[in-house]
């Protein structure tokens, strides 16, 4: 027996010696277990996970506060400082109230005097804008730091997993004790495995905190972040993020600055701010002169038919993440309307930095000039930016953002699939449908500008080419009873087996609607996907497998709105087209695009496809898509979640192996081998390299994948295990 295998079978044996002592010594009093130094009871391993509640923070006469706090696993054991990573950190800030505007900020205790740096960006190096920075915000520096895991002085072990800190950080002779004030913690433990960022609002001199300034909650950006992660992933809650990303706080290198509210719509923007677009980056030094380029970000959510869209305000202000009731995301985030209530040259400088507006004049030719000129301060901004004016397209801050797709000014569209008949093999199916506006009224054929229908199938896996059929508007037969029925001109194939589906895709008319300062604006209306499983051999039709859900497509992305926003139900629909056969198509782009291109095709199968385009930038070869309409390329695509967690988009545990046995292999000639089998064809999606590959084709046969041989449920290397996060 090796030496390291003797080690880890004393270890168990001890481990279960220990828990047969603890058995045994149950009694009236509870466990007492074996016993420590002078009779004291041995201390518990500690547990997975780790929990932080600052409880107390007291400020004395030497104006150091004093932070009383808890630390446990997540099962609330108690634990010890040593078991951290290292020395917990403290922030410290108060909220300022402007006496015109009333508006808050927070301003941090905690500083130090940063010094630029040269950094390297795009290979050329680059000097600092500011040669130092004085007084820019941080975590509580160290009078000393021993070496951990020593006793530091500054820390005071009160027992049961309640701990003190002292800060070294001194308050101003003149604070305010009667402003509200935020303490903020990072612990981590596990090698960062675990993050605990524990806050607390207090009033020094006692009583109800009443003033507060709690604008966004990490739920609200975890429904796409997935969680929030900053600085190597120990600091993932905004409460804790703001108390440092102040207005003080500047990046000497760029000369940016990484004020939260400021930093943080920018990045959203990213690739559409204004200075961007006209050629400039938006990026940030950080850490070991690390450079962040936030300059090709792409806000993930449709407006319409396009992505990127930033007017949906409430996706991080105001409306309650999935899940959460709305009485508990205002005890969260109780300052959630400010982004309405009260607007500043700060918060909306920062999408819309084409104004200066010091001087009232636009940065970049021909975009306009601030229509209410210079501003000075914020003082006025409420005066022609009321919080909602009940008005679109106004200059309110609700009716400045409205999207146009989203006008209430629009009748709206929805379709509905009542029941096909004519589904043997060798019939042309009649579908009956309804086609009402949002107010329940029946949609007429002539308000249209196209129905189309697409026939696919079996369910078990659709194949082949997309079989879309543009509906001859003049042969939709209205039924009297406020339904309308078709009959497809494409028949089912007369070898047709099993269960098939049919959908819908349906446009009205462009619609004119008001827009800005009473301009014109042309908004297309497409319907939902409607989609219906028909009976083709079988005696009752079986639907498709159902692997994600649109709902959770659309947390991140809103509405889902491909191809001109005629494509909206990922969940059924789009696998129509997205299917194990279909390929792109090289040879066939037009040469306004660059094509034709000689290269083999790829897969547009959805198993592989999305799970490349989600892995983008992390992909170690190129990902492009060459359509007729323009040629996609996907590397650069930066997902701001967990690619671990399937179940961000996977309904169930269909991201399981095996996969069904009825599963279709992938035509991809592009890839290194081809065809890929079903497993294959979704885990080299994010694991696109060479090697992987030729692992994925060792395991494969004539007659199969041998994958859940060792990733199946239960396996040694089973997907929930390798995934484990």
């Amino acid at each position: 027996m090796t030496n390291t295998k003797k080690l880890t079978f004393m270890l168990l044996l001890g481990l279960s010696l220990g828990l047969l002592l603890l058995s045994a010594c149950q009694g009236p009093t509870g466990p007492t277990g074996p016993q420590g130094p002078e009779g004291s009871p041995a201390p518990i391993p500690p547990g997975v996970g780790l929990k932080s509640t600052i409880t107390k923070v007291e400020i004395g006469a030497d104006r150091k506060p004093i932070v009383t706090f808890t630390l446990t696993d997540e099962k609330g054991t108690p634990l010890k400082i040593s078991d951290l990573d290292g020395y917990p950190s403290f922030t410290l800030a108060y909220i300022k109230e402007d006496p015109t505007s009333k508006l808050t900020q927070y301003v941090s205790y905690t500083v130090g005097d940063v010094k630029g740096a040269s950094y390297t960006f795009k290979g050329a190096e680059i000097q600092p804008v500011l040669a130092e920075v004085i007084g820019r915000p941080g975590f509580d520096p160290r009078a000393t730091t021993p070496a951990f895991p020593a006793d530091h002085p500054a820390f005071n072990d009160l027992g049961n997993g309640t701990f003190t800190y002292i800060f070294s950080t001194v308050l101003p002779g003149d604070y305010d004790r009667n402003a509200t004030h935020r303490v903020g913690g990072q612990f981590t433990s596990g090698s960062r495995a675990f993050v605990a960022n524990p806050t607390l609002d207090f009033v020094p001199a006692g009583g109800a905190v009443s003033l507060t300034r709690q604008v966004v909650t990490k739920e609200s950006c975890n429904q796409c972040h997935d969680p929030l992660s900053a600085h190597g992933g120990s600091r993932q809650d905004p409460a804790l993020c703001v108390t440092c990303h102040t207005s003080q706080n500047i990046d000497p290198e760029t000369g940016n600055t990484p004020e939260f509210k400021v930093m943080v719509h920018k990045i959203h923007r990213g690739i559409n701010l204004p200075s961007v677009k006209a050629g400039e980056d938006y990026r940030i030094v950080g850490f070991r002169q690390t450079v962040f380029d936030f300059s090709k970000v792409v806000f993930p959510q449709f407006g319409g038919s396009s992505i990127g869209d930033v007017r949906n305000c409430i996706t991080c202000h105001g409306a309650p993440p999935v899940g959460m009731t709305a009485e508990d995301y205002a005890r969260l985030a109780p300052n959630a309307d400010n982004y309405k209530n009260n607007p500043s040259i700060a918060a909306c400088g920062a999408c819309h930095e084409n104004i200066d507006f010091a001087t009232g004049k636009a940065r970049y030719g021909g975009m306009r000039d601030h229509p209410g000129g210079p501003q000075a301060n914020d003082s006025a901004c409420k005066s022609c930016h009321t919080a909602d004016s009940g008005k679109e397209f106004d200059a309110s801050v609700v009716g400045a953002h409205t999207i146009p797709a989203e006008s209430n000014q629009l009748k709206g569209l929805d379709v509905e699939i009542i029941r096909v008949t004519g589904t043997s093999p060798g019939l042309q199916p009649q579908v009956v449908f309804t086609m009402k506006d949002k107010t329940g009224k029946t949609v007429l054929p002539g308000e249209l500008t196209s129905i189309a229908f697409n026939l696919k199938g079996p369910t078990t896996d659709y194949l082949g080419p997309a079989t879309t059929e543009a509906a001859d508007l003049t042969k939709v037969v209205s039924n009297g009873e406020g339904t309308y029925a078709y009959t497809l001109a494409t028949a089912i194939p007369s070898d047709a087996t099993g269960t098939w589906a049919i959908g819908m895709e349906v446009r009205r008319m462009d619609t004119t609607i008001i827009g800005n300062e009473g301009a014109p604006i042309n908004v297309s209306e497409r319907s939902y996907n409607p989609v219906a499983y028909i009976p083709v051999t079988d005696k009752i039709a079986i639907p498709r497998r159902q692997i994600v859900a649109t709902e959770k497509c659309n947390v991140c992305h809103k509405e889902i709105a491909f191809h001109g926003g005629g494509r909206k139900n990922t969940a059924e629909y789009c696998q129509f087209c997205h299917n194990p056969a279909n390929v792109d198509v090289p040879d066939r782009v037009p040469e306004r695009f660059g094509g034709p291109y000689d290269v083999p095709p790829q897969s547009i199968n959805f198993r592989l496809m999305i799970h490349r385009i989600h892995t983008g930038e992390e992909l170690t070869r190129d990902f492009t898509i060459y359509r007729t309409r323009g040629v996609y390329n996907f590397n650069e695509v930066e997902f701001p979640g967990d690619l671990r967690n399937c179940a961000k988009c996977h309904v169930g545990t269909s991201y399981l192996l095996p996969l069904p046995e009825t599963n279709a292999n992938t035509l991809a000639p592009r890839e290194f081998y081809s065809p890929l089998g079903p497993a294959a064809s979704a885990c080299l999606g994010c694991h696109d390299s060479q090697s992987a590959a030729a692992h994925a084709s060792t395991m494969t046969s004539v007659f199969g994948e041998a994958c859940a041989a060792c990733h199946g449920q239960g396996r040694d290397f089973a997907v929930e295990k390798v995934h484990q996060r």
